[in-house]
């Protein structure tokens, strides 16, 4: 059986409330186990300011280090990102392994990756992280193995990394990665010819958008085969599209992107450039929540992100999953749809709000298709939402929902 290495979580409470804080620091032991690391305790230190040299004032510094020996502790990740010469002075002072927030998501994304590309922005990540940090983390990466926590990716190259073969290869990757996002711009346009929306699922991850994926796969999914789905931080970080089709509702093209968490590393964001770029070509976004511990942290830390990525214009619907888990509703502080990706609770009202955000402009025609265009009346079960249809004198008369180009389609059949 593995041994877990244990860890000392440390946070500053800077400019902001202690409760926040606290859930971050909350997530950061969640983030660490994903990783193999047990949480021995967790020290949070109030401030007005940030010291230059250790993060956090001298005098923690020193409680700290005498936790270390009292609860043997292997090593001590901080709940924010670190400076080159933070990493250097606490390492040096402290005796131990010392990572920060962004290096254990990065290792967590490294060992997640799968796909070529999500290798490569995984790769990216990590490089533009070590680039100014190669002096202040040698400690750590010489103090891999023999119980240490051991990091995938940054250390295995260790310290023959110098500047500028890093620096070579950021290049490199940055190229390759381009050529990948035009390759999806050509499928991006291939969809907007086609005229098929596309719905993108965001969120907090493990909030259950993966969850909802499979549900609409398995239900009205033209390919059945589902996406990896765990309870598990960043269970999959690999865009996934699906050609949904529900009755006679229109189709719609839905993807599933990588999950968000609370102070994501930004050379994660600029890597992943081509991934989130599914989410700027969306013609709707449904924001997941987490219906067992719904946060409005996490709703205006998603809003953030997608302000960022130049995305908040887009129409964009608030979904609450794990409705089944629930016995009220939770109350926040927007409208939402509430759902169960178990029992399909609510997915009725969550399509009908789908398409009445893909298709605002739609209207309810009349039609009297005549008994010798069947192929006219099968176009419309398929492409179409038919609410109802019935056989008459002269053909067949038909209430069909039609957005204004279906309507210019098929106006000769339309009944004035």
């Amino acid at each position: 059986m593995q041994t877990l290495d244990r860890a000392l979580l440390v946070a500053l409470n800077y400019r902001t409330s202690l409760q926040i804080t606290k859930e971050s620091v909350d997530e950061l032991e969640e983030l660490a186990l994903a990783c193999n690391i047990k949480t021995i305790d967790k020290v949070i230190q109030s401030s007005d300011s940030i010291d230059p040299r250790y993060y956090i004032g001298s005098g923690k510094v020193e409680e700290i280090k005498k936790m270390i020996d009292v609860l043997n502790i292997d090593l001590v990740i901080f709940d924010d990102t670190l400076a080159a010469g933070q990493l250097r002075n606490l390492e040096k002072y402290l005796d131990v392994q010392v990572i920060d927030r962004s290096f254990l998501i990065l290792q967590i994304f490294a060992e997640r990756a799968k796909t070529k590309q999500a290798m490569m922005e995984v790769a990216l990540a990590q490089k533009l992280y070590m680039l100014p940090r190669l002096v202040g983390m040698s400690n750590s990466l010489s103090r891999q193995g023999g119980g240490s926590f051991n990091a995938k990716g940054p250390g295995e190259t260790k310290l023959e990394l110098d500047r500028r073969r890093l620096s070579a290869e950021i290049s490199q990757l940055k190229y390759e990665i381009s050529q990948i996002k035009k390759e999806r711009q050509i499928n991006v346009q291939k969809r907007i010819q086609n005229q098929v929306p596309v719905v993108a699922l965001v969120g907090y991850t493990n909030a259950g958008k993966s969850s909802l994926m499979n549900y609409f796969t398995e239900q009205f999914g033209e390919n059945k085969t589902k996406v990896f789905e765990k309870d598990m931080l960043f269970a999959t970080l690999d865009t996934k599209a699906k050609r949904i089709k529900k009755d006679n509702h229109p189709a719609f093209i839905l993807i599933d992107t990588v999950g968000f968490i609370n102070k994501l590393p930004h050379e994660l964001v600029s890597s992943f450039e081509s991934t989130l770029s599914d989410i700027t070509s969306a013609d709707l976004i449904l924001h997941i929540i987490d219906g067992k511990n719904p946060s409005e942290l996490q709703i205006q830390l998603t809003k953030q992100i997608l302000k960022s990525l130049g995305v908040d214009q887009i129409p964009r619907l608030l979904v609450v999953t794990k409705r089944d888990l629930r016995i009220s509703a939770p109350v926040l502080n927007e409208e939402y749809i509430y759902i169960s990706n178990k029992t399909g609770e609510g997915m009725d009202e969550l399509f009908q709000a789908i398409d009445s955000n893909l298709y605002p402009e739609s209207r309810i025609y009349t039609f009297v298709i005549p008994f010798n265009k069947g192929n006219i009346f099968q176009q419309l079960k398929e492409h179409t939402r038919v609410l109802d249809s019935e056989y008459v004198e002269d053909g067949i008369k038909v209430r069909v929902v039609l957005t204004p180009v279906q309507a210019a389609q098929y106006k000769k059949y339309i009944n004035e």
